[in-house]
């Protein structure tokens, strides 16, 4: 059943080919490709574990009743400890991704957070108990670096690592011949336990991957690739017109200007300034300069716990105790208010409060646990998918820029 949840239809709009001579003579295929993303139907999300998922990948502390809840339910199925390139389990969207010759799609999350491209494969040691994997030796093209391997040790003491291959990829109908593959040998159970995602596709601005010897990321291989230097962003809530586009800006998608905003100097992740805060309904703005990471890998909105309490200040019987890991949460019968974010080029985004409104508790009645939650940075912060739905996103790769625009949202 996990399967057919999790199926995508990928299907291929406005696609324009043209091609370039390299410098050794090639020719290189310049496209732009639109791949959707349905949601998955069965998607129950577990508060708990996303949150503690998000703390563990970005290398944040977190109560150490958040950390015994959650390790209370490994080896249970639909959970993992999990963080850095790997946030696996209860995600609401994933990708059709095809690998070797013939393509051998599997689900994968694409993950604006990390920049390792690893996939469970034929050489899995660990029992995965997922239906689609990598076969290695179905590949025509799979070539073993010899001497080059991958290895990923997460804060929980997780961990992955494997052999490294060049082989093909199709994302979207772009095939890109001689990338980067990294094929899971090993894996912790407490990763493995979630048969549902099959890898983790990196798509993080100028990070290195985990490879070493240190090889070419998948995504600076993409961008020679595409007609514009330039990815994009679509979430949806609770909707399957989802979708991501490579090598153009769908403006279908979107109401209004693409505001732009500049990456922070010397950045490896999509890594920015916003400069205002709002409870909607309240007269008064939070003016001040707050650093952020634009994830598609976490679900959850990550501020610092001021911002945080000053949101759910404004929320009637909200409360956040450590029997909870320090997660907010309130009657589960209230109206959140939205939450607007403010750019010094003057555009603000808003985030409806129903997005706020994450899930429920099984073992606590009446209660619902909201998607912004404290992060215990004083560097940075990390706006989500909470966010991300909420607003159009493009990612400029060659402009080392992210913008935003409004979007219907059907409200």
């Amino acid at each position: 059943m996990a399967t057919l949840f999790f199926m995508l239809l990928m299907s291929i709009f406005s696609t324009f080919i043209h091609a370039i001579p390299t410098s050794t003579g090639q020719k290189v295929t310049k496209r732009s490709v639109t791949v959707d993303l349905p949601r998955n139907p069965g998607y129950a999300p577990n508060g708990r574990l996303q949150y503690s998922r998000a703390l563990k990948k970005w290398g944040v502390p977190m109560y150490d009743e958040l950390d015994d809840a959650t390790n209370s339910f490994r080896g249970g199925g639909e959970t993992g400890d999990v963080n850095a390139e790997s946030i696996m389990g209860d995600r609401e969207y994933l990708s059709r991704v095809g690998f070797g010759t013939p393509f051998q799609y599997l689900n994968v999350d694409l993950d604006t957070g990390s920049a390792d491209v690893w996939v469970y494969s034929s050489e899995t040691k660990t029992k995965t108990r997922r239906e689609d994997i990598f076969e290695l030796e179905k590949s025509s093209t799979a070539e073993l670096l010899n001497g080059s391997e991958w290895r990923i040790t997460y804060g929980d003491s997780s961990y992955a690592w494997g052999h490294v291959y060049h082989d093909s990829i199709d994302i979207g109908g772009i095939p890109l011949h001689n990338a980067v593959v990294q094929s899971a040998v090993d894996v912790s159970q407490s990763l493995s336990s979630d048969k549902d995602i099959d890898g983790i596709f990196g798509l993080a601005y100028n990070l290195h991957s985990q490879v070493r010897p240190k090889q070419p990321t998948v995504l600076s291989t993409l961008k020679s690739h595409l007609d514009k230097p330039v990815f994009t962003a679509d979430l949806r809530y609770q909707s399957d017109e989802g979708a991501y586009t490579f090598g153009y800006i769908d403006h279908h998608r979107h109401i209004g200007e693409i505001n732009y905003t500049p990456l922070l100097p010397n950045s490896s992740f999509w890594e920015f300034n916003f400069t205002g805060l709002h409870v909607v309904g309240h007269n008064y703005w939070y003016i001040s300069q707050w650093r952020v990471i634009a994830d598609t890998g976490t679900t959850l909105m990550l501020l610092s716990p001021d911002i945080v309490n000053m949101y759910y200040d404004a929320v009637p019987n909200a409360t956040s105790d450590r029997s909870f890991g320090g997660l907010w949460h309130y009657p589960c019968n209230t109206t959140l208010p939205d939450f607007e974010i403010g750019f010094a080029n003057g555009w603000v985004a808003r985030v409806p409060g129903r997005y706020m409104n994450y899930t429920t508790y099984d073992d606590l009645p009446g209660r619902c646990m909201g998607g912004l939650q404290p992060f215990m940075s004083e560097e940075f912060g990390i706006l989500g998918d909470i966010f991300l739905k909420a607003v159009y996103a493009v990612f400029d790769i060659g402009g080392g820029k992210v913008g935003f625009a409004d979007k219907d949202l059907g409200l």
